[in-house]
């Protein structure tokens, strides 16, 4: 440790971790004892360097591609850099959609962007005993008449559209889930690199039912806010989802790509207020 004429004490291996990363984030290369310490804001030598390089190895957060190589971070050590830096993002407030598209396909990213719509259902209207109109506010959807569906889905009129969706799923009316679906996926406004999920599905092989999900507006339900690793995307890659406003509209926004991109630029150069994501 080490501690400023300010009071505030540095950890010495984590400022060393975090410049690696930063750099690897910028170049995707190694980087050596000498060239790491020609980037660092404390004096250290490239012996002192090395020892922390070692025990960084030896902990699984640095490799080596070969013997005379310099390090560059494992997985592991990039999805505890996100996990710090993205933790406590509530709402991102995005510049235009015109802007996430050119970032996304700046960054290499797969974004999806879908307006949020407080859509509540309105009526079931009887067609001659021949058809179920559900109409919602601003859009309806139609089913085979059925006595018992009428008297099931009027007792759930000013209910919103989402929560007659997941009833739909529980009583079985999967008809109507999936035409309610097929009016939220209406709402998604961008869906910008998904040659990022194609390349993705190579690593998906019993799984490519998983890589058509980030098409959709059931994502934003199944997902809480957040940043996700293995648990959602294969090894090598991240996920982020955030409510975001765009355009004085709420929305919610999904962002899936490899750990190694470098996010805090790309929510940087995407977000209207442009924050540092520090």
């Amino acid at each position: 440790m080490k501690t400023l004429l300010t009071g505030e004490v540095v950890d010495k291996k984590e400022i060393i971790l975090n410049t690696i990363i930063e750099e690897y984030l910028k170049h995707s290369m190694p980087i050596g004892s000498n060239e790491l310490r020609e980037k660092l804001d404390i004096d250290i030598s490239p012996s002192t360097i090395r020892v922390y390089f070692k025990k960084l190895s030896y902990e699984g957060i640095l490799r080596q591609l070969h013997t005379s190589s310099g390090r560059i971070p494992t997985w592991d050590a990039l999805k505890r850099y996100w996990l710090q830096r993205f933790s406590d993002i509530d709402e991102l407030e995005i510049s235009s959609v015109d802007e996430l598209r050119k970032w996304a396909e700046e960054f290499d990213v797969y974004c999806m962007l879908q307006y949020k719509d407080e859509c509540k259902l309105s009526e079931i209207i009887n067609v001659d005993d021949r058809f179920l109109l559900i109409v919602f506010q601003n859009s309806s959807v139609v089913l085979e008449y059925n006595e018992k569906v009428e008297r099931f889905l009027t007792n759930l009129v000013g209910y919103d559209i989402d929560r007659v969706k997941n009833i739909s799923i529980n009583v079985g009316l999967y008809e109507l889930r999936k035409k309610i679906e097929q009016l939220l996926d209406a709402n998604i406004v961008l869906k910008e690199k998904k040659d990022v999920l194609y390349e993705m599905s190579k690593y998906y092989e019993s799984h490519r039912g998983d890589i058509e999900n980030f098409m959709h507006s059931s994502i934003f339900e199944r997902v809480e806010d957040g940043i996700y690793f293995e648990e959602l995307v294969p090894k090598g890659y991240m996920a982020m989802k955030y409510e975001a406003k765009i355009d004085d509209k709420e929305a919610n926004f999904l962002c899936v790509g490899k750990v190694d991109n470098s996010y805090k630029e790309f929510l940087t150069e995407i977000c209207a207020t442009r924050r540092r994501y520090e």
